[in-house]
């Protein structure tokens, strides 16, 4: 598969993924402590001049901030999570550098504050922020988190997946498949290079998700995400595995590994196109007959255009069926290396 980079700039680059504003809302006012022991330290205290940091190595603030109330689930978020991203100037692509998040009503918990640092940049965060990132979890003095979104009993944990969206039973694993390529397009009225968000992708039928939010890695994944949500497809009575990747806030790939009996490139063009999806060419081996990956461009009527790759399975060293659906709209021109193998002119 071919490699490209994710800038991390992009973590919150979609304005339909996330509300954001430079000034603490009122009902995260309060000091944050150790076990909510405001005799300890670190400490966060939010008020209207801001957010400042209180620790052993000093204090900061107030801090320069964004606030997001939609990071912690998309655009149709409706929890009481708010995430302030603390600024350290600008990064390498010209976007605010953001390595640092107080994330304040952690996992719904009235309350409760989760500290997350991305050190991809490696970024100095001076002493004190450095301190605040190694406690990692706060409590509001004074304060019992046991109360959920609602003001009920917060429950023991969150559930464990995400039901797929009902569905008509795939008679065949090609038409099933289709049908789940077809439900993870972006619609045809988003913005040209602009991305969905984690919650889109539940729209795909016949495919169980992890709950959010989303996995955040120390590593990058193969095309650059730093986020990832597994998930599994049954379709027609045939389980493929399925990964979503992308940044914070949005999904850029979808990668699907069938371990099972092949569902066939003939078939899945096939099932694509008595779907009304047209499934054109667009980067084969310049070697005829040869067995290796190539990439389809997907488009229907009301969808934005996607690549879907293929490779299909080679035991033994490959026993495997690989499918990624990028939804960028361009392919990456291929390197220099790579055009000994593969064109873009396929008949």
């Amino acid at each position: 598969m071919l490699k490209r980079a994710l800038f991390m700039a992009l973590v919150l680059a979609s304005g339909t993924a996330a509300a954001q504003t430079n000034v603490p809302p009122e009902e995260l006012y309060g000091r944050y402590a150790p076990g909510g022991d405001c005799s300890k330290q670190p400490r966060i205290e939010v008020s209207k001049t801001g957010v400042v940091i209180d620790t052993a190595a000093g204090r900061q603030g107030p801090l320069p901030i964004d606030v997001c109330y939609s990071c912690a689930g998309g655009a149709q978020y409706e929890g009481i999570q708010r995430w302030v991203y603390v600024k350290y100037g600008k990064d390498k692509w010209g976007g605010d550098n953001m390595p640092v998040i107080m994330m304040f009503n952690a996992d719904e918990q009235r309350g409760a504050v989760q500290i997350d640092h991305d050190n991809t940049l490696k970024t100095p965060i001076g002493a004190p922020m450095t301190q605040i990132v190694q406690a990692r979890k706060l409590k509001l003095c004074g304060a019992v988190v046991t109360q959920s979104a609602a003001g009920k009993p917060a429950t023991a944990a969150k559930a464990a997946v995400v039901a797929p969206k009902p569905a008509a039973p795939a008679k065949t694993p090609a038409d099933g498949f289709a049908a789940v390529l077809g439900g993870l397009l972006k619609p045809g009225d988003y913005a040209a290079n602009s991305f969905y968000d984690w919650r889109h992708i539940e729209a795909a039928p016949h495919v169980t998700w992890a709950a959010l939010p989303p996995e955040m890695l120390d590593k990058p994944m193969s095309n650059g995400e730093y986020f990832r949500r597994a998930g599994m497809a049954n379709v027609a009575g045939q389980q493929l595995k399925v990964l979503a990747g992308g940044a914070r806030t949005m999904v850029m790939n979808l990668y699907f590994k069938n371990e099972g009996k092949p569902i066939g490139t003939p078939a899945l063009l096939a099932a694509l196109k008595g779907a009304g999806y047209t499934a054109t060419l667009a980067r084969c081996p310049k070697l005829k007959g040869m067995n290796a990956p190539v990439w389809y461009r997907l488009s229907a009527p009301g969808k934005r255009p996607a690549y879907l790759w293929v490779t299909g399975a080679r035991p033994p060293q490959q026993p495997w069926e690989g499918f990624s659906l990028s939804l960028d709209e361009a392919m990456k021109p291929l390197t220099p290396r790579e055009a000994t193998v593969y064109t873009d002119r396929c008949a």
